[in-house]
């Protein structure tokens, strides 16, 4: 998985959690063999088109999607 490009694991990484796995970020990091920094950037770029949420420490798709009304981090 190396020779993956970023826009590969970004459709990884939204693939696993549409799924409807709860993932840490050290887990997203270990999938995409990237570092949690990086896996963690990411989540945190793809919260803002893809309604996910951090729940305690794991990652999933929320159950409801969020609008700016709702408090949405722009």
């Amino acid at each position: 998985m190396l020779d993956m490009l970023p826009t590969e694991r970004i459709g990884r990484a939204t693939w696993l959690l549409a799924q409807g796995r709860s993932m840490t970020v050290r887990e997203v990091a270990d999938a995409l063999e990237i570092t949690p920094r990086g896996a963690r950037a990411m989540l945190e770029r793809l919260s803002r088109v893809v309604p996910l949420v951090d729940d305690g420490g794991l990652w999933r798709v929320a159950s409801e999607e969020r609008t700016a009304s709702d408090g949405e981090v722009a």
